[in-house]
């Protein structure tokens, strides 16, 4: 089992009797029932997040590189133009 750590919050008393209330009909503790509701907005928030973010120089240096011409790689094309063992003789 993962190493567990708390996270407190704090909330008036109407707010904790209300959660409380809430998790007691679902069944749950409180901490399951708010973890229920967090945790698959933060996860979504955060997957979002890990975007490839550029300034605009940069933008552009990578798109002048994609718009070049190939380099001329001899040793891969060697390697794509060679027979293979998996080829027919």
């Amino acid at each position: 089992m993962a190493t567990q750590t708390r996270i407190d919050i704090r909330v008036d008393l109407e707010k904790k009797n209300v959660i409380a209330r809430a998790a007691e009909l679902s069944g749950q503790t409180i901490t399951q029932y708010v973890l229920g509701l967090v945790w698959p907005d933060a996860e979504r928030r955060t997957t979002q997040d890990n975007r490839l973010r550029l300034s605009q120089a940069d933008w552009e240096a990578f798109t002048d590189r994609l718009d070049a011409p190939p380099r001329e790689l001899p040793e891969v094309k060697a390697l794509l133009t060679r027979k293979t063992r998996f080829q027919d003789a």
